[in-house]
């Protein structure tokens, strides 16, 4: 089978285009890969610093406790305990609100009220 010479140029550029595409790709797919090491390294680091500075503060307490007998709270590092989706779940029903008062009490009464002269 013969392919047209201009055919054939054609789908040469196209295989490049999409050659250079593919190259454009796993350039972001490697740059996404080296930014979750980095994030995880960094985690990492941002734990210990945690933890060293927790311990610096008990430290430092028990410095201050020892030096002049007063004992001071010390601030900490904790992890979060409460799940972010259970605060999620637990939003009120906004479709609900109202529904249970009736119709009388939420009309304004205004018979009451003084009247104003009219000038």
């Amino acid at each position: 089978m013969w392919i047209n010479g201009s055919m054939w140029a054609m789908q040469q550029a196209e295989v490049m285009a999409l050659r250079d595409e593919l190259t454009k790709v796993s350039g972001v797919v490697g740059e996404n890969t080296r930014l979750l090491v980095e994030n995880a390294r960094l985690r990492s680091d941002m734990d210990w610093f945690k933890l060293r500075l927790n311990q610096v503060e008990l430290e430092r307490a028990q410095l201050i406790m020892a030096a002049s007998g007063v004992k001071i709270s010390t601030p900490a590092f904790v992890p979060a305990q409460e799940d972010p989706m259970r605060a999620l779940q637990e939003m009120p029903d906004f479709a609900q609100v109202g529904e249970d008062m009736p119709d009388a009490e939420s009309t304004p009464d205004y018979s009451g009220m003084p009247r104003r002269a009219n000038n």
